[in-house]
């Protein structure tokens, strides 16, 4: 079933250009209902209610613009969840998790334009199935791993994020992280199946010894021996924790 996704698209021109032409050729779907190339214009369209935008596509990187200040803008914070952000995802002032803002994706500038429709239909179809106002898996790994001490500023946070939610839709994925998730990975983010599974390493060690030690003794005291300061795999962790949310649903992977 074909349906136009109303999109408003923050970005320069040329990058406009770029997103139309790309997005085209994979989709007639999404439909480019507003175009701007400043925060200011954005926000007025984002906060009027008669532009029924089903996504917001914002270039976190325009120069002399203050994304901060756009996203607090928001008048209905449902739209934080419906906003795409492109951005090198080395910045840690997308953590607005004290606020109670909940962004739904940041991706890297080069992109590519299959995880750009991708994640625009994810949005369409979470609107047409879900309450918004329900904390989504997607957000609800986010939090996790911030309470395990990963934070947004890490590719390794954006890679687990992801290696998670795909392993709690196909829970089968479980046992093939190697051959399977990180090949996804290195698709989805354009990277080296290394570079993956270091980044995710790093994330978990750095997490490991900053996070919150109650917290993580919870979630993995069966499976590690913090006597002996050890830590659980990529695979071990990305199971514990696919296994707790499954578990909160009554499911389980096994």
């Amino acid at each position: 079933m074909k349906y136009n996704i109303n999109t408003l698209v923050v970005c320069s021109n040329e990058e406009l250009v770029k997103i139309k032409k790309e997005v085209s050729q994979i989709s007639t779907e999404v439909n480019i209902k507003y175009a701007v190339e400043t925060y200011k214009e954005a926000l007025t369209i984002i906060n009027d209610t008669k532009s029924n935008l089903d996504a917001i596509i914002i270039d976190g990187t325009l120069k002399e613009e203050n994304i901060l200040a756009l996203l607090t803008g928001y008048k209905n914070e449902v739209l934080l969840s419906r906003t795409i952000i492109l951005d090198n995802i080395k910045l840690d002032c997308y953590n607005l998790s004290a606020s109670n803002y909940q962004i739904f994706n940041v991706i890297p500038k080069n992109y590519k334009a299959e995880e750009l429709v991708i994640s625009l239909r994810e949005i369409k179809n979470k609107q047409e199935k879900y309450n918004f106002l329900k904390i989504s898996i997607y957000d609800k790994v986010a939090e996790i791993l911030k309470k395990l001490g990963i934070a947004p500023d890490k590719n390794g946070f954006h890679y687990l994020r992801k290696a998670i939610y795909e392993c709690y839709l196909d829970p089968s994925l479980l046992t093939s992280i190697t051959k399977e998730i990180y090949p996804m990975l290195a698709h989805s983010f354009d990277k080296k199946e290394s570079c993956i599974e270091r980044s995710i390493r790093s994330a978990i060690e750095t997490g490991w010894d900053r996070g919150n030690y109650e917290y993580s003794n919870e979630l993995f005291s069966n499976c590690v021996d913090y006597e002996y300061k050890t830590k659980p795999t990529n695979g071990e962790f990305i199971a514990i924790i696919v296994d707790k949310l499954m578990m909160e649903e009554g499911r389980t992977a096994y």
